[in-house]
């Protein structure tokens, strides 16, 4: 099953926003284990499309025990690969799908080095076989960069202390693994660790997968390949993902140009509609089988049909 690999988050109402048109072409641009892909094959007609990207070979090769042989898989950066893919879709895409999170078997594998709960080396890397790992980043960066990078990407207040603390663990010996990160982190913040730890982990991750970045072009690319009419549904799970989202959404949904009340009688429209007002959140229920869904945050958009 998919979900043994990693459950999908918000799935039904993912799909129910995602596929208007059942003979379209769809891209998944995080595959992972496969779950919103199997929801969305499942919705198609026999002319329907189905396109899977992942970081993480892992991830791809579960994909393909799982789903169906007419579901195209591609390795690599959705970044990269949504311009390539469109290049043989001159139609087009309809729906295009990013589901931000990590998945439950990164998270669960401790070579991937993912958790600070489990031993292992301190990797991080969406995919192994590329850049460089989170230990072998520690060990360059000064504690300025430390600083910044806990402060900005991990949002933790006390990023200068814990970065003190890091400086000075990785001075008595190298830091190699997340049993070593974890404890500088615990010696420092021992009354707040358990914000801490997770707080520098997401750090660290998101600097080695370079996440902001990729976020960043991949929602330019997907905006650029819809059809008209063409969906967007994105999946955030931290308020730097789900800002940048939100902000993305809302540049596209006022009018082009426009300047404050009253509006010009010729000013062009906006570019797209939002399809959720807020962002959909997990319910309980789903909280209460899958806690890893509690921070999830949906939001949706659809391209403006063109009126010429």
């Amino acid at each position: 099953m998919a979900g043994d690999f990693h459950t999908p988050v918000l799935a039904n109402e993912t799909v129910e926003l995602l596929v208007w048109d059942p003979s379209g072409v769809y891209v998944d641009c995080t595959v992972g284990g496969g779950g919103h892909s199997h929801l969305i094959i499942d919705r198609l007609d026999p002319q329907g499309t189905l396109i899977g990207i992942d970081r993480d070979r892992d991830a791809i090769e579960q994909a393909r025990r799982v789903l169906p042989d007419r579901v195209a898989l591609h390795h690599g950066s959705f970044a990269d690969l949504l311009a390539r893919i469109a290049e043989d879709r001159k139609g087009g895409i309809h729906g295009i799908l990013m589901d931000l999170g990590v998945s439950s078997f990164q998270l669960d594998e401790p070579q991937r080095g993912f958790s600070y709960r489990e031993p292992g080396p301190l990797d991080l890397r969406m995919d192994p076989s590329r850049g460089q790992s989170a230990g072998e980043l520690l060990r360059q960066m000064s504690l300025d960069e430390l600083t910044a990078a806990i402060r900005d990407l991990g949002e933790d207040n006390q990023a200068r202390r814990i970065a003190r603390a890091i400086v000075s663990a990785r001075g008595r010996r190298p830091i190699r693994t997340t049993e070593d990160l974890a404890g500088a982190i615990r010696e420092c913040v021992p009354a707040t660790q358990h914000k801490s730890l997770p707080r520098v982990f997401q750090a660290l991750r998101i600097l080695v997968n370079d996440e902001l970045s990729e976020l960043d072009h991949g929602l330019e690319q997907a905006w650029s390949l819809l059809t008209n009419g063409g969906r967007l549904a994105v999946i955030s799970y931290h308020s730097l993902e789900d800002r940048r989202v939100k902000q993305f959404f809302r540049d596209r949904t006022q009018p082009a140009d426009s300047p404050r009340l009253p509006i010009a009688i010729d000013t062009p429209p906006p570019e797209g509609r939002r399809l959720t007002g807020k962002p959909l959140r997990p319910s309980a229920s789903e909280i209460s089988r899958n806690p890893r869904a509690r921070s999830a945050r949906l939001r949706a958009i659809e391209k403006a049909i063109s009126q010429g």
